[in-house]
């Protein structure tokens, strides 16, 4: 029997709150561990987030003041240098563990997850159905682009959003209903736990 689907997003975003509290040597032994096993994926985030990852480096390696480098005035600094690959590796194994759950939950799941953790704000006056389907419509599209991007130049994105925006236009997102079960809130308790414990073992 499956949790509830927003189980897996709860521990995404508690895994995004314990690797910010990992220290360098820890996020580079999760890093090692997890190459062999989401090679594929590393891969593709890589090819993707290359020109953020880039602007992230030099941005960071040469804004943090420190120690220098090598002895030259343009220099970037060792805290500088240390503090854009972490964070470089922080971003990597977040998206690549959020492309992990999408491939888990896929459309309906990921919508189902939000639902339910968005129902606190639905009471105070979100308007909690347009944003699943727009949600809905992105999350469509955007999967459909990775799978089938276009070429890189521009008159080829311009094509295909036009070719996007001239089909039939779709306003229904189907979501299911998973409910909410004591055998989910033993497993949220349990995932709050292990974070904490996993914060403390990686600082």
């Amino acid at each position: 029997m499956r949790g509830h689907p927003a189980l897996v997003l709860v521990a995404w975003l508690l895994l995004a709150l314990v690797l910010q509290a990992w220290s360098w040597p820890a996020l580079s032994l999760l890093f090692l561990f997890c190459l062999p096993l989401l090679w594929r994926q590393l891969c593709l985030a890589l090819r993707r987030m290359r020109w953020l990852l880039l602007t992230l480096l030099l941005v960071t390696a040469w804004s943090v003041p420190g120690d220098a480098l090598f002895a030259a005035a343009w220099s970037p600094s060792r805290q500088g240098l240390t503090l854009a690959l972490q964070q470089q590796l922080r971003l990597l194994l977040l998206m690549v563990s959020l492309r992990c759950v999408w491939l888990q939950l896929g459309q309906q799941g990921m919508l189902q997850a939000l639902a339910w953790l968005l129902q606190p704000l639905a009471r105070l006056g979100l308007p909690l159905e347009r944003v699943l389907l727009r949600l809905g419509l992105t999350l469509f599209y955007a999967e459909h682009w990775l799978q089938h991007p276009p070429a890189l130049s521009l008159a080829a994105w311009r094509t295909a959003l036009a070719a996007q925006l001239t089909q039939a236009p779709t306003d229904e997102v189907k979501l299911g209903f998973s409910p909410w079960t004591m055998r989910d809130t033993l497993a949220l308790l349990l995932l709050l736990l292990l974070s904490g414990l996993f914060v403390k073992v990686g600082q």
